[in-house]
């Protein structure tokens, strides 16, 4: 057998179909020089450029999110979506292939529920739990008015068989009622399914919980809620006519609400590895690291450091200032809790959540949630912070600035477990949600950033524009007059009530 072999695709292919003599007199072992391999080899290098080309041509042809394999060019998609006269809003490329790619289907399902929870996933790349506001308004209930089958509604069908008794004629799933029933939670419950299968219960619901699906279903829809406020809350409420934000204006028959889980940002679990303890950097070059979390102390003693896409608790730069015109920290879409650099330092979509102390600084797109501390600058090398967040207050000698804003951040509190009870706080660096922005964030902040986009670590996760997205998309797709409003939902992070038998 030969020895020397070609190494593109197509080269190997063609040496491959040669008679077996020809490949022994080329072979370097039987004295030959490998010259054939080399011609097929370089005859495959362009029939796989020809071949690389043909299937890019036939990828262009389809301008969705294939499984695998090649897509269809960035540049393309304005190109289809003026074919189909799509209004393209994703800021994320995948969610823009999926809007060309679901433009008819979501046409032909316009004002349904699942053409509104289709847009919500592909546009915003979330997940979302969908309530009609005027399923949670109250209203006074008709006499003589027929109900659906309590079966139909994948609740137990002897509602229907006792309609004479009070007890059970109060629960029935199909009743109006404002009065909510005390005796009884009101919850979701996961529902027993066999693996690959799907539930018998026409009410049961597929939605991901912390990353795994469930099944479930709502529980006593009449009872008291277990967890006010959130997607498994069907109590029905007087109209609420305030203007709807986050926080307001939910129940009101003109109202879609989509509950969606707040994201976990950088620390969501299995997202970044994580480096425990502290880290040395000693050695007079420049290090480069991208996409860690370190859980300690990073400390610089030579050289420089180039961050991208890190979170690091603490960073120290141990090495003199020296020369003011070379960064000592350059960092790109990094998280710190805190940092002292004696030298330059350049940040960009970066956030500081504690004390950062500079001899001079650059910033760009970032937010500087506590206290930032610039040692005098001179007017050969000033400080330059633009388009941030800074501390009220925020001053030193040669300092320029440009667009920034003092209004405060407002971030995500989560749910934590500690000794025992479940405790709602802002989440600490290191835990998931942390430097995640609320709604309540001031626009300022949100969309402060030079290209419109929120400030700070999570700039490239786009979550505010993402967020935006969904409720521009949907209003061509929702009936007139009607309007949609996103509500987080922390219980979305967690799994429902253990499975039942129905």
């Amino acid at each position: 057998m030969a020895t020397d072999k070609p190494t593109t695709t197509t080269g190997t292919q063609l040496y491959g179909i040669l008679p077996e003599v020809y490949r022994t007199r080329d072979s370097v072992e039987f004295g030959g020089e490998g010259d054939l391999a080399r011609f097929l080899d370089t005859c495959g290098e362009l029939l796989d450029r020809i071949r690389a080309t043909m299937d890019q041509r036939l990828a262009d042809s389809f301008p969705d999110n294939p499984p695998s394999g090649l897509s269809c060019q960035p540049w393309l998609i304005p190109y289809f979506a003026q074919l189909l006269d799509v209004r393209l809003v994703s800021p994320d490329e995948e969610g823009r292939r999926d809007e060309v790619a679901n433009a008819v289907a979501w046409r032909q399902r316009k004002g349904t529920l699942t053409a509104i929870e289709q847009i919500a996933e592909a546009v915003g790349q979330m997940e979302v739990e969908i309530q009609e506001g005027w399923r949670r308004s109250a209203v006074t209930p008709r006499i003589g008015m027929p109900q659906l089958p309590a079966g139909a509604l994948g609740e137990d069908p002897r509602f229907d068989d006792f309609q004479d008794h009070p007890l059970w004629a109060a629960r029935h799933p199909d009743l109006p009622a404002a009065t909510t029933d005390f005796r009884y939670p009101a919850r979701a419950m996961e529902v027993v399914v066999a693996a690959g299968e799907f539930p018998a219960n026409p009410a049961a619901k597929l939605t991901t919980f912390a990353g795994r699906p469930v099944w479930w279903r709502q529980v006593n829809p009449h009872g008291a809620p277990c967890f006010p406020g959130s997607f498994d809350d069907v109590s029905r409420r007087t109209v609420d006519l305030r203007t709807p934000d986050w926080r307001q204006g939910h129940i009101h028959p003109k109202r879609v609400i989509l509950s969606a889980p707040p994201p976990l940002g950088f620390f969501e679990p299995g997202r970044f590895p994580v480096h425990t303890g502290d880290m040395l950097l000693d050695e007079d070059q420049e290090h480069l690291l991208e996409d860690l979390i370190i859980d300690g102390t990073l400390k610089v003693t030579a050289g420089t450091v180039k961050l991208k896409r890190c979170a690091v608790r603490v960073l120290e730069v141990t090495v003199p200032a020296g020369t003011m015109e070379e960064p000592a920290v350059d960092a790109r879409e990094c998280l710190f809790d805190k940092l002292a650099v004696p030298g330059l330092a350049r940040f960009e979509y970066c956030t500081v959540l504690g004390l950062c102390e500079c001899g001079r600084l650059q910033a760009s797109d970032s937010l500087f949630a506590g206290t930032l501390d610039l040692k005098p600058g001179m007017l050969k090398n000033p400080h330059c912070i633009r388009f941030s967040r800074i501390p009220p207050g925020t001053a030193a000698a040669a300092l320029l600035t440009h667009r920034n804003t003092t209004e405060r951040p407002v971030f995500y509190a989560f749910e934590f477990d500690e000794v025992g009870e479940t405790v709602r706080r802002t989440a600490k660096f290191g835990e998931p949600g942390c430097a995640v922005f609320h709604p309540a964030t001031p626009e300022a902040v949100h969309f402060g950033a030079e290209d419109g986009g929120e400030m700070g670590v999570h700039h490239g996760w786009r979550y505010s524009l993402l967020m935006a997205a969904v409720l521009d998309k949907l209003k061509e797709f929702l009936p007139v007059g009607m309007e949609a409003v996103i509500v987080p939902d922390l219980r979305l992070h967690r799994k429902p009530f253990p499975p039942c038998s129905m």
